[in-house]
């Protein structure tokens, strides 16, 4: 349910026909035809139905609405006439009313199937001595349709291509990274299997360059291990020790006249602090290894 509280607004309908003024509490006002169903007001106008709560309306002042004009056309049309169908169609279309337009053009076609105007507000085409949809009119003259455009049916080859070609390449191209990536593992057994799907790849496309990259790469990185294994991993080490000075030192004293005297300890802790530097070699594993 719309509610009107703060809602102005004139629906001006086309060819300046009158219509049934409806006027709301809060002042403002509708124009359309105006019925009442139940605790509500129905305003029909060529855009659609507004419905209001009765007690929001404060009075409805009856006129003549383009559905008036249009009852009066359509009792008065000749229902053999092909092209008053037509003409009551264009009407119809050109007041707002688009729903009866089509009713009306779908008419003439049923009692004229060959009626040109009727075909052309309905978007039918002539074609080798027959009217198409516009969808039957491309495919018969071999249009293909991609997404919510029509190509002729060469270029939608050509593009066809063009999709999968580009495909193939992006494949191409993350089966190589892929199989690289893990060749440049420290670890033997990820480098050879990065490697042998590298070269099987390379096998199943007829690529022979691309099979001795692989183990050209291979051979490179298990020299650039080598090298980094040979160099050696710095670590810090830092150590603290603290151990608790014996005899422990004591404190006497009375904390005042005639008072009990008290004995207090006063522990010494002796701290040892020690900074160094581990060399530790990399795991790193080579294909020459067992």
């Amino acid at each position: 349910m719309l509610k009107f509280a703060s809602f102005v607004a004139v629906c001006v309908l086309a060819g300046g026909a009158l219509a049934d003024e409806v006027l709301l509490v809060n002042g403002g006002k509708l124009s359309g035809k105006a019925r009442r169903e139940g605790d509500e007001v129905v305003v029909t106008t060529p855009h659609g139905e507004s419905r209001l709560k009765s007690a929001d309306v404060k009075s409805i002042t009856p006129g003549r609405t383009v559905w008036d004009d249009y009852a009066d056309k359509a009792k008065a049309l000749d229902a053999k006439d092909a092209a008053a169908e037509v003409a009551l169609g264009d009407w119809c279309r050109e007041n707002g009313l688009g729903g009866e337009s089509r009713k009306h053009w779908k008419a003439a076609l049923a009692l004229d199937p060959d009626q040109e105007d009727a075909r052309a507000r309905l978007g039918f085409i002539r074609y080798d001595e027959r009217w198409l949809t516009s969808d039957e009119y491309y495919r018969a003259r071999g249009f293909v349709k991609i997404g919510d455009e029509w190509v002729p049916s060469d270029e939608a080859r050509r593009r066809d291509a063009a999709k999968k070609e580009s495909e193939t390449l992006k494949k191409h191209v993350k089966t190589i990274r892929d199989s690289l990536a893990r060749m440049q593992s420290m670890k033997r057994k990820t480098r050879l299997a990065g490697k042998l799907e590298l070269q099987a790849y390379a096998e199943s496309i007829g690529d022979t360059r691309l099979g001795g990259f692989a183990t050209d790469v291979a051979a490179f990185y298990n020299a650039q291990w080598a090298e980094i294994r040979r160099a050696l991993v710095l670590v810090e080490v830092r150590a603290t020790l603290s151990t608790l000075k014996r005899p422990i030192p004591t404190f006497t004293t009375s904390l005042g006249a005639n008072t009990t005297p008290v004995t207090i300890q006063l522990p010494e802790l002796s701290v040892v602090s020690v900074k160094t530097t581990a060399l530790v070699p990399a795991d790193i594993e080579l294909d020459e290894e067992p």
